[in-house]
């Protein structure tokens, strides 16, 4: 069934842009798997803005949020097959196409903003990464900020160690490198969509999840969990990836007025990335949540804990000269 809805709305994607290239308008159809009120969701919107303000009636812009078009699971197909023209998806998601990606998202690897954007713009890593998403019809586009992934669960104690997460049901996005990064301290990660979270915590399918200060109080997830731990274990970010067909074949003066949008867009999500994931923690705290912030002691137990994934998914995927450049920007060994 949704193989056939993905298909019909390919076609229509594409009977669109013919009616789109007829009229000098370009459709863009846009898929946020989240909601509107985190940092993706209003660097989205912010985008939309940025795009009409620049565009006008060259464009028609579709903004879809809170998975309404297509959710984590099915959204890479949905931009393969045309169904949507861009999607931001978690890095780690492209992991399903192609599993190099996951080198991106190495446990205590790259952990700024900065040291992110440098990696992906690195010529050595992107021709490691890159080809094997071009072959399938994704473009990468932009890279925004999410911010550090924190560890939120029920229970009356904290977690404070890796040794305490041991059999711990934890929620997790379906790929190889958050599965495996949970795996390597002793818990049990299980992959749902971010959206039925909240109801997995009540009915006790998950004791915990995984995500970023901003998306727990975006989310209002916070509400079901009785702590977070800033384990900081990996720093999210998004791939901001366009079917690579439609972006091949739009009109050079519009595609330009797209990647100053899309520019702008990703220096606001930068400089909104910190104030608004700091907010949100102050707000979770605020709403007696537990939030526990680790010494360097206890960081560094978490970190040796999850290095094994460093050459499973790391020097395994892309060899060894790619991590060498990705521990060099990094500033790790």
């Amino acid at each position: 069934m949704l193989t056939q809805t993905l298909k019909t709305l390919a076609l229509t994607a594409t009977v669109a842009l013919a009616a789109g290239t007829a009229s000098a308008q370009v459709q863009m159809v846009m898929s946020n798997d989240n909601n509107n009120k985190g940092l993706k969701g209003q660097t989205f919107d912010y985008l939309t803005a940025q795009l009409e303000e620049r565009l006008g009636d060259k464009i028609n812009v579709e903004m879809h949020h809170s998975g309404t078009l297509f959710d984590q699971q099915s959204q890479i197909q949905g931009l393969q097959l045309g169904g949507t023209h861009i999607i931001s998806p978690t890095a780690g998601i492209y992991s399903t196409v192609e599993p190099k990606v996951a080198a991106l998202q190495l446990p205590f690897m790259l952990n700024t903003p900065e040291k992110i954007q440098e990696a992906v713009a690195d010529p050595t890593i992107r021709e490691a990464i890159m080809p094997g998403l071009n072959n399938q019809n994704i473009e990468i586009v932009a890279v925004w900020m999410n911010g550090p992934r924190d560890l939120g669960y029920k229970g009356q104690n904290p977690i404070l160690l890796p040794g305490d997460a041991e059999g711990l049901k934890v929620r997790v996005q379906s790929a190889p490198i958050f599965v495996k990064t949970w795996e390597a301290v002793g818990a049990n990660p299980v992959g749902i969509n971010w959206s039925e979270a909240p109801t997995a915590l009540q009915q006790g399918v998950i004791d915990a999840g995984e995500v970023t200060p901003n998306s727990w109080r975006g989310s209002s997830t916070y509400q079901f969990v009785d702590h977070i731990t800033m384990t900081d274990h990996q720093y999210s970010f998004y791939l901001v990836g366009a079917n690579k067909q439609w972006w091949d074949e739009m009109p050079d003066d519009v595609k330009t007025e797209v990647q100053a949008a899309l520019a702008d867009a990703t220096e606001w999500n930068m400089a909104k990335n910190t104030e608004i994931n700091g907010s949100a923690a102050e707000y979770i705290a605020g709403e007696g949540v537990g939030v526990h912030y680790l010494n360097d002691e206890q960081r560094a137990a978490w970190a040796e804990a999850m290095k094994p994934v460093w050459a499973e998914l790391g020097n395994e995927l892309v060899g060894d000269e790619v991590m060498d450049r990705l521990k060099s920007i990094a500033g790790v060994n």
